[in-house]
């Protein structure tokens, strides 16, 4: 379950584009999950969002878990995107969670982070503060949703350079399919939803294939909502294949 900028003037953007996929955990576009990586489980993603005529950057991230309790998580992370005509080529994340039901059988999981956080002053670092609740239902899967801002208001614009930096996300993680081949254990559909008129607003869905617990391919459509402040002003869509895997550092138990 792990795994979103590009601005309204041609240069601007394609420098944003190169910064929206800091890869907290995600469900499949945007960062409105409340998973966290477990405590010394470092993730590995390579994400890439292209089509027939455009392409995002590609993102190579790392994550991993940073607290050895069971009722708060939290996770770290840094991504390095790479080609693309910007300034920031690197970025940082992080995020808390209070698990769902450590508190009542009833309580939600609750979440709250910061992402796309650069080290240069310019337009290119979006500082995108994120905040969600989830619950897992029998049957459906998990659901939940969130709010979302930008403290660097100046990437966050709609087509026609108005602010627009605010706004909501909804998201599904459904459920396991077990398959249980050898080359292939289970399926995972997931889809999710971000509101606004920004470079950031979209939506989409898709598949994880895990070849093993810690192996996973997602493979979906994304669809946005504001094509005009995408890659080329004209990108109603992009195909994303992102590759996921877990490697545990945690000392073996006696």
């Amino acid at each position: 379950m792990k795994k979103a900028l590009k601005a309204v003037a041609s240069a601007a953007m394609l420098a944003t584009a190169t910064t929206a996929s800091a890869t907290p955990s995600t469900t499949y576009w945007t960062p409105s999950t409340p998973y966290t990586q477990p405590f010394l489980v470092p993730h590995l993603t390579y994400d890439t969002y292209f089509g027939e005529k455009d392409a995002y950057p590609i993102d190579t991230g790392l994550t991993i878990g940073i607290l050895p309790f069971d009722t708060i998580n939290a996770e770290i992370g840094a991504d390095v995107l790479y080609p693309g005509d910007t300034k920031t080529t690197f970025s940082v994340n992080g995020k808390v969670t209070l698990v769902e039901g450590k508190l009542a059988s009833w309580q939600p999981a609750v979440s709250a982070g910061v992402a796309n956080v650069g080290f240069k002053k310019d337009i290119s670092d979006l500082y995108l503060v994120h905040a969600h609740v989830g619950k897992t239902f029998p049957v459906i899967g998990e659901i939940g949703g969130g709010v979302y801002t930008a403290l660097n208001d100046k990437l966050l614009v709609d087509k026609n350079g108005n602010k627009d930096a605010t706004g909501f996300f909804l998201h599904w993680m459904g459920p396991e399919f077990q398959v249980g081949l050898p080359g292939l254990k289970k399926i995972v559909p997931a889809a999710d939803f971000q509101s606004g008129n920004n470079v950031l607003s979209a939506w989409g869905g898709g598949l994880y294939f895990y070849f093993t617990d810690a192996i996973d391919l997602l493979v979906g459509p994304v669809f946005f909502l504001e094509p005009e402040v995408q890659p080329g002003n004209k990108s109603d869509w992009l195909f994303t294949a992102q590759i996921d895997i877990d490697f545990d550092l945690r000392p073996a138990k006696k």
